[in-house]
């Protein structure tokens, strides 16, 4: 490394040395006052479609998953009164206006990831409609997903108007199998936006490091997998001179973690599965550009300036506020727990492409951080609860959207102009893939963890010792497939 960049890089530490040991608490980010909301006036606004009607006091229930110490919950679906944060106060109103003209109440009740999954096969079991709208976390969903479990959106649940823009498209069409569809994505719900990922970036040593203009990049088209190695290998992080990168002493080009592996394979266009001409997967992952697009993430994760924090606990998004990482994977909800933190100017990216020919930034929307709104087969009032339902995403497309996006990533969070215009794209086209939901043979399991085992890069004697296990699981997803069909025939 040059020595100017070298000294450029003593004295942005120097500023950081007095924040390292935050590294294990976060700032609290505190409260904020909903502003004013910008006129309408020249917006041709979208309604729903729904019929007047009222409900005589009928009592919406929901119930959402946890995990102790995440701050996954129902914080868009409930609130108990108003306390000026955005979202909160989003959802209070929201719920306030619908439970005054349709005359129904809203309840919420939270368990256990895994209580969820055993709450919705014992209710659909002993015939149980306790709950309208249920969330199990996307990675536990898939056994329940085919024991016809949930109503189909496309056939049971007569007032939800999926062609409406408060309905996630690519989502609904990711997660539609054989023509059914058990689970979307719709407005009424912001943690399946914080569990969409992308890029984040220290500005200060970005500049001291004189790093190209990143949102430039990101425009021309040329925020890529080599773009991105490139710059996080462009320097010498060693601080110390010592021979070794270590967490809490040099500067890392990539904090990261497991998850990275996905992240640059869904946003550089990989897959796992396709589907063929009756909407049912089939696994395509066996070609040469599924192959080498994993090689060359790997090469990513096993260089030296790349840190795992699931190896390294220390690697973690209050390390990133301390100044040791140029950029930093992080999923949106990570961006949200940043937006009171003073010591660090950061900026937000889209995942890179895998090349410049690539025609848009794919963002991973992750399994493992969120549930979709499901209703379970036993429900015995469909029509009133996708009435409902329907009423609640319309009416979060708006204002809760608004708390979320505007306010509490784009005022709070976001610290330029440009970092607005990226979290644009990184929502525009986020990615499911049912291989993975549906986790066949395993494998998406070893591709995620594949980046643990430093620098093994067999990644096809994996796939093979698994293959005849992903066909078994296919085989048997489509008889699931079929078999209901037959029940709906």
């Amino acid at each position: 490394m040059k020595a100017s960049r070298l000294l450029a890089l003593f004295l942005a530490l120097l500023t950081v040395v007095g924040v390292l040991a935050a590294c294990a608490e976060a700032k609290d980010p505190g409260k904020e006052t909903l502003p004013p909301k910008e006129s309408d006036a020249e917006e041709t606004r979208v309604t729903h479609d729904l019929p007047p009607m009222t409900f005589d006091g009928y009592t919406f229930g929901m119930l959402h998953w946890y995990i102790d110490g995440w701050l996954v919950h129902g914080i868009d679906l409930y609130a108990e009164e108003l306390n000026s944060d955005p979202v909160n106060d989003a959802v209070y109103t929201r719920n306030s206006r619908l439970s005054e003209t349709l005359d129904i109440e809203f309840e919420l009740e939270e368990q256990t990831y895994s209580e969820v999954v055993n709450t919705i096969r014992q209710s659909v079991r002993s015939n149980d409609d306790f709950y309208d709208l249920v969330y199990a976390r996307l990675t536990d969903v898939d056994g329940v997903l085919l024991e016809g479990a949930f109503l189909d959106y496309n056939y049971d649940l007569p007032y939800v108007n999926l062609d409406k823009p408060y309905w996630d498209q690519s989502v609904r069409e990711q997660l539609s199998f054989g023509g059914h569809l058990f689970m979307e994505a719709t407005d009424m719900n912001i943690t399946d936006k914080n569990a969409t990922d992308g890029v984040l970036f220290n500005k200060q040593l970005a500049r001291d490091l004189n790093m190209p203009d990143f949102y430039q990049l990101v425009r021309d088209g040329t925020w890529t997998l080599e773009t991105l190695y490139d710059n996080m290998t462009a320097f010498d992080g060693d601080v110390n001179g010592d021979g070794k990168m270590e967490a809490g002493t040099d500067v890392f080009g990539y904090l990261g973690a497991d998850d990275v592996m996905m992240s640059l394979f869904y946003g550089c266009g990989g897959h796992l599965t396709l589907k063929d001409s009756d909407d049912l997967p089939f696994f395509d992952f066996n070609t040469e550009e599924n192959v080498d697009l994993v090689m060359q993430i790997l090469d990513i994760m096993y260089d030296p300036a790349f840190i795992n924090e699931y190896i390294h606990k220390e690697a973690n998004a209050n390390c990133f506020i301390a100044g040791t990482g140029l950029f930093h994977w992080s999923r949106m909800e990570k961006v949200v727990r940043l937006r009171g933190e003073e010591n660090i100017d950061f900026g937000i990216l889209p995942t890179p492409k895998r090349d410049e020919y690539q025609s848009e930034y794919l963002s991973m929307l992750s399994e493992h951080t969120t549930g979709l709104p499901s209703v379970l087969a036993s429900e015995t009032d469909p029509e009133t609860v996708s009435y409902i339902m329907e009423a609640m995403s319309a009416a979060s497309h708006y204002d809760l959207q608004s708390a979320y996006y505007d306010i509490t990533l784009k005022t709070k969070s976001a610290r330029d102009d440009e970092s607005l215009e990226m979290l644009d794209l990184i929502f525009k086209n986020r990615i499911l893939d049912i291989g993975e939901l549906c986790n066949f043979g395993t494998f998406s399991t070893n591709l995620l963890r594949w980046a643990s085992g430093m620098g093994d890069y067999n990644i096809m004697s994996r796939y093979r010792s698994l293959e005849k296990k992903i066909e078994s699981d296919i085989e048997q997803f489509t008889a699931a497939v079929e078999k209901i069909d037959a029940l709906r025939s």
